[in-house]
């Protein structure tokens, strides 16, 4: 009785696997799937069949898929949200992160698939998700779309990852709830958190005048990126930040060339606020690096216009 039974299970095995094979083999597509399951579908194919193309290890078959959807735009993105939330293979998951990312604004209506994936258990998965949730971001201009509403505390929750960090300086100005968090990373042990929150707090702009004296700290941090990007934030920052002219002043005398370079363009980013400190911007022509006199020619112009006139004779 035993025997039998088992070999009717083998049976029914073998027929459900028949079935299944000679489905995808006349419906490689996920047509029926699609209907039966309710999977959305993009160009005729259900996500579950885009999800198996994306998850291929073949370099020019995927290739070939990302064109596909990316250039569906936004009629693409509930496949790949799908796919994101749903499939299997991690490749397929993450693959579909990055299409959702270099979408762009078609991308935004997936922003809480992404923000889902932030705690995928793959960290691909994870970091592919946090960068395209930066690359989402509206212009610094531009209101804050609903969707976008909760991406800049999710990626904060994730901190001090340096790829959430950059991919907040993406919201700009729209990041502004985040600059505590990323003043108390200015002091953080690993040099790369360092800069990269020093960066960020630039790109957020005026709401980081707080921030402001954290900053010049950095620029007597032992790592020169560090320096160098504490005196690239200030700039960005600008003439809100103008009391900080005299610590960029010192920068101009830092032994590596990339923080004198980002020093004397933010000193011609403050504009007139910098007039005082213009002799020593004017000095810098003569620095031994080529970059470094010509972004003191452009600072000069910016702080007085007059300072670039040539002498009458």
């Amino acid at each position: 009785m035993r025997k039998r039974t088992l070999a009717l299970a083998a049976v029914v095995v073998a027929a459900l696997t028949a079935v299944v094979v000679a489905a995808y083999l006349l419906d490689p597509d996920g047509r029926l799937e699609a209907a039966v399951r309710g999977r959305p579908t993009f160009l005729g194919r259900s996500a579950t069949a885009w999800a198996r193309d994306l998850g291929t290890a073949d370099d020019v078959e995927r290739s070939l898929v990302f064109g596909r959807l990316k250039g569906g735009k936004s009629d693409a993105v509930p496949v790949l949200a799908w796919v994101l939330r749903a499939a299997d293979k991690p490749e397929a998951r993450w693959h579909a992160a990055d299409v959702l990312g270099q979408l762009g604004a078609d991308g935004r209506p997936a922003a809480g698939d992404l923000i889902a994936a932030l705690g995928d258990a793959d960290p691909l998965v994870q970091a592919t998700a946090q960068k395209s949730l930066g690359k989402l971001a509206p212009a610094a201009a531009d209101a804050l779309p609903p969707e976008l509403g909760g991406v800049v505390a999710a990626l904060q929750a994730r901190f001090p990852d340096t790829v959430a960090i950059r991919a907040a300086s993406d919201y700009k100005r729209h990041a502004a709830s985040a600059v505590p968090a990323l003043t108390q990373l200015l002091t953080h042990a690993d040099p790369a958190v360092r800069w990269n929150a020093a960066r960020a707090l630039g790109k957020v702009g005026d709401a980081s005048k707080p921030a402001a004296a954290a900053i010049v700290a950095q620029m007597a941090d032992p790592v020169a990126l560090v320096r160098e990007h504490a005196a690239e934030a200030l700039g960005d920052i600008g003439p809100a930040v103008a009391e900080t002219v005299p610590d960029l002043a010192k920068c101009l005398a830092d032994p590596d060339w990339k923080v004198r370079r980002d020093a004397v363009r933010s000193l011609g980013q403050m504009g007139p606020a910098a007039k005082r400190v213009l002799p020593q911007v004017l000095a810098m022509a003569g620095d031994a690096q080529a970059e470094v006199r010509e972004a003191a020619a452009t600072a000069g112009r910016k702080i007085d216009p007059a300072s670039a006139r040539e002498p009458k004779p």
